[in-house]
């Protein structure tokens, strides 16, 4: 499969935290790109805004440098403290207004650096506690907010991340159908949703089925890729704990005609950032071999005559092969 592309997150080329302890060595933005080079299949950067790009132009300069592409602004609505309570959906319509800002700016700084894609994941956006958000309120003003920002220019695309939890205990976007539910209420065609993968897995979704929703309804815009054991947001590389899960999301994407980016959204933390992130581009790879060793018609075939037995035992015989 040669239509999707390969892009990196910075953040995880640095310095990581958790709730004990802190991991890797801290990198300032340079030091992110000379690392990100050395991974194998890497193309692209996602970067995040604010903190990766406060120096336009020396953010230029690197990407040029390095001959990498911007493959989408990450728009951070929940890092500042003044979202901690909410972006979108503040009480605030001060703070409103402000996340609204973030997401124009971060499609003017797409544009600028040759991308028609940002990305927002809206974290702080939810609930702790019963009895604690006006959900009539909140949905409403998350709906006028994602309406404002696309609005913005319609040459850039704003593609909203699905989260069940994590910092807040329900996320405003906690699967599949709720992103869904957001575009088609929005009612824009700029307007769309990144399936990350281990998000999907944490809702109990199948990646593949999540993918091929959104695709039917032109709305998949982004996918980011890891694993987990379906009860945390781990990051782990993908198909190292569901790898059927895997090959069967790279060959729905295949059957979907995606040709966007695979961001590797993996924490290295105790292992090494670029073998972690280079093994999962090898992930990737191994999972195209194994649907192109089976062969892609066969494939449809014998799941169109919906026999699960003979489709594991052929792709058992592809692993051994």
């Amino acid at each position: 499969m040669d239509k999707w592309r390969f892009s990196l997150v910075p953040a995880f080329l640095g310095r990581l935290n958790d709730r004990f302890s802190s991991y890797g060595k801290a990198r300032n933005l340079a030091e992110k790109f000379a690392v990100a080079i050395e991974v194998k299949g890497a193309e692209g950067l996602e970067l995040v805004y604010p903190s990766d790009l406060d120096d336009i132009p020396e953010a230029k300069r690197l990407l040029a440098q390095y001959r990498l592409s911007v493959s989408s602004v990450n728009v951070n609505l929940k890092g500042e403290e003044r979202f901690h309570l909410g972006s979108l959906t503040s009480r605030d319509s001060g703070i409103r207004r402000e996340a609204v800002s973030y997401m124009k700016k971060g499609m003017d700084i797409a544009a600028d650096l040759g991308s028609n894609l940002i990305t927002m994941c809206p974290l702080a956006d939810g609930f702790d506690y019963p009895f604690q958000s006006d959900y009539t309120r909140a949905w409403r003003w998350f709906l006028d907010g994602v309406g404002e920002a696309a609005s913005h220019r319609t040459d850039v695309r704003v593609s909203l991340e699905y989260k069940q939890s994590e910092p807040r205990n329900h996320v405003i976007l906690p699967n599949v159908g709720v992103a869904l539910s957001v575009c088609l209420k929005v009612g824009m065609p700029n307007v769309g949703v990144t399936m990350d993968m281990g998000h999907a897995l944490m809702a109990h979704e199948s990646p593949a089925q999540s993918a091929s929703v959104l695709a039917e309804a032109g709305r998949l815009f982004l996918v980011h890729v890891n694993d987990n054991y379906r009860e945390w947001d781990w990051d782990l590389i993908p198909g190292t704990v569901n790898p059927w899960d895997l090959v069967e999301t790279m060959l729905y994407l295949r059957l979907l005609n995606y040709s966007g980016w695979l961001v590797a959204d993996v924490a290295p933390f105790r292992l090494d950032p670029v073998k972690v992130c280079s093994a999962t581009y090898g992930s990737l790879v191994w999972a195209d071999k194994v649907i192109e060793r089976i062969g892609l018609a066969r494939l449809q075939r014998l799941i169109r005559k919906g026999d699960p037995i003979n489709s594991m035992t052929a792709l058992r015989k592809a692993l051994l092969s």
